[in-house]
């Protein structure tokens, strides 16, 4: 049995260092973008405000859609971190 988990974890060893390659990357990605997308975020934010004062219904319509397009891929990218983080534990644990 023993000599099974190390097989094992021999065979998975270029898997784990794919996941880590892929949670590295999206991390370093995040940190260099992290003040342009903060940024992003404040005028859609502060546009979405001056729309609405306004009423120009159709721009805050397309403002929502491009806030909610930021977050969804934010919540992506930290979701796929984790998967990675999760992968590679039980991956260590074999």
């Amino acid at each position: 049995m023993f000599v099974l988990r190390k097989l094992l974890k021999f065979i998975l060893l270029p898997v784990s260092l794919v996941l880590f390659l892929m949670k590295w990357g999206v991390e370093l990605a995040l940190h260099l973008t992290g003040a342009v997308i903060g940024l992003l975020i404040l005028l859609v934010v502060g546009f979405f405000v001056y729309a609405l004062f306004t009423q120009r219904w159709t721009d805050l319509l397309i403002l929502g859609i491009i806030f909610a397009g930021i977050v969804a891929v934010l919540f992506l990218c930290v979701l796929l971190q984790e998967t990675c983080d999760s992968l590679r534990e039980k991956i260590r644990e074999l």
